[in-house]
């Protein structure tokens, strides 16, 4: 009896992972980085490591200046803001409430000052539902006390033990290897059906060894008694609706492994709003001494904005918010547009299917960190998106300024939101034109000579390369240059400014790049500009 319990405590203890005992080390070396940070900077450090990768890991251990490492935790939440318009971070907030949190319910003298509990509330949160399971000792095994977790919203279980019975709580495992007398049990199964014969009847033993024969006699996926011939087996009544609930259990406890690789940490904003596609590009023009006029445009899908009833008329309301940073992640310029339209019937997809935005901003040439917010006022639906930008200066002569595609441009009085001079050239960030309609954009070139009068000469050239390869039947095949053309043409002064509409009949579903190219005819000088757009059915 005696070798029996000590082979049951063998197995348990294998099982265990040694990990579960001691900080696990995302590198080597990670602890005795820690070591180096102050007790305060450690207790941050263990919270905060669920969301860093082990490369922010090593960057952020490695650097040996207090201050600096300071800055870099601020540079970190302000990357990481899901609304990187406005001055509060909800991530970092819900973040260091879930670490208080964790640290007083679940709190262990030893790193990272608590249990899996603690490591799931901050990764998750608090659970929808936190059931407690008793211990049971059954005649071949032990399960300890624990927890059952379960999230609602992420469709997810999860199942934690109290393993050491001393309160620190891990996953749920499953434990390697079988106690001795089950062991004990499967050997005599074996013995008894070699001496009747049974099992010789069925499978060829002298092609198995006694292991694959033991996990044969082992083998009962369904539960079923294989005592009963096969005949009784099939009559044996299925409990489809029990089935169905324990396929749904698997599912949730699966998905904890989902997450845990595709989304390790998950706050409560990201479940409350819901996405809303929404399209921008970022287009810079000369807007004085050393600064650029740079322009966000937006357009957003009809189709993905509520419109409530007002006066008889359908109204919708976008409202799109713009914080640009510096390489310090020092805010330096924002704006705010609003998106607003009105339909009088009742059929909204009979209007446009894009409804266009634009903020304006005034900035030196650099590199920037740009944050974009829109909100849907009449619903939840909210978008967020951040992106590096580089605007260039204007060096050159002569010298294009951005591509700006346009759903429409016509000629316009002063006033209008996306006027340009007296043109009011509306904003097409998403770049794809239906084969048919034509490709408009907008530039303007500047710093061409001019002679005596004041005047500039000057020839614009473009073209359409093709990207995607153009389908004939079962082939790609090869094609040039789809679409070229030139003019030459003269104004007034070194900066001019220039609007095209180039049919699209010639072109196919797929991707191209625009070329524009400006000589000027008195210096000789030539400028390219380079950007590409789509053509959709």
């Amino acid at each position: 009896m005696k070798r029996i319990v000590l082979a049951i405590t063998l197995v348990l203890a294998l099982s265990i992972p040694s990990n579960l005992y001691a900080y696990s080390e995302s590198f080597k070396g990670e602890l005795k980085l820690v070591k180096r940070l102050t007790p305060k900077e450690q207790i941050y450090y263990f919270g905060l490591q669920y969301l860093l990768n082990k490369y922010q890991k090593r960057q952020y251990l490695s650097i040996s200046d207090k201050r600096e490492r300071e800055e870099w935790i601020e540079r970190f939440w302000a990357e990481n803001d899901p609304t990187p318009t406005t001055p509060i971070n909800e991530r970092k907030m819900e973040h260091e409430k879930r670490v208080r949190l964790a640290r007083r319910l679940f709190g262990m003298k030893k790193p990272p000052g608590w249990d899996k509990r603690g490591e799931t509330l901050i990764r998750f949160g608090l659970p929808t539902a936190r059931v407690r399971t008793w211990a049971d000792i059954s005649f071949y095994g032990m399960k300890p006390p624990g927890e059952i977790w379960y999230y609602k919203k992420l469709n997810m279980i999860i199942p934690f033990q109290n393993f050491n019975l001393k309160g620190e709580y891990i996953y749920a495992i499953t434990p390697y290897g079988r106690s001795s007398r089950r062991e004990l049990d499967r050997l005599q199964n074996v013995t008894d059906l070699l001496k009747n014969g049974v099992l010789q009847e069925v499978y060829p033993t002298e092609y198995m060894n006694f292991d694959e024969i033991k996990d044969l006699v082992d083998f009962n996926p369904e539960q079923i008694d294989y005592i009963a011939d096969r005949d009784l087996k099939a009559e044996t009544p299925t409990d489809m609706i029990a089935r169905i609930e324990d396929e749904k259990k698997r599912e949730a406890m699966n998905n904890f492994y989902k997450y845990m690789k595709e989304k390790p940490t998950i706050y409560s904003f990201e479940l409350k709003h819901e996405s809303m596609p929404l399209y921008f590009d970022v287009t810079s023009f000369r807007g004085g001494e050393a600064v650029l006029r740079t322009e966000i445009n937006f357009e957003v899908p009809t189709k993905d904005i509520r419109f409530v009833e007002r006066n008889g008329k359908l109204s919708g309301r976008v409202k799109l918010s713009a914080l640009v940073r510096d390489i310090d992640m020092k805010p330096v310029a924002s704006g705010t547009d609003e998106i607003e339209v009105t339909f009088d019937g009742k059929d909204v997809s009979k209007g446009p299917s894009l409804l266009p935005g634009k903020i304006t901003l005034s900035l030196k040439p650099g590199y920037y960190r740009l944050g974009l917010e829109a909100q849907d006022e009449n619903s939840d639906r909210f978008a967020s998106y951040k992106t590096n930008i580089q605007l260039r200066p204007i060096e050159g002569d002569p010298y294009i300024s951005d591509i700006l595609f346009a759903s429409s441009i016509k000629e316009s009085e002063s006033g209008e939101k996306f006027q340009k001079g007296n043109l009011n050239v509306v904003p097409h960030p998403i770049h794809a034109y239906r084969k048919g309609n034509p490709l408009s954009f907008y530039f303007e070139i500047y710093n061409l000579k001019t002679d005596e009068k004041g005047m500039s000469f000057y020839k614009v050239k473009y073209r359409i390369n093709p990207i995607t390869k153009r389908r004939k039947g079962p082939v790609l095949e090869e094609v040039p240059t789809t679409v070229s053309s030139s003019f030459e043409t003269s104004g007034y002064g070194p900066t001019q400014f220039h609007h095209l509409s180039i049919a699209t009949d010639n072109l196919w579903k797929g991707i191209f790049e625009l070329v524009v190219t400006v000589t000027d005819r008195i210096s000789f000088k030539t400028f390219e500009k380079r950007t590409r757009f789509s053509i959709v059915e």
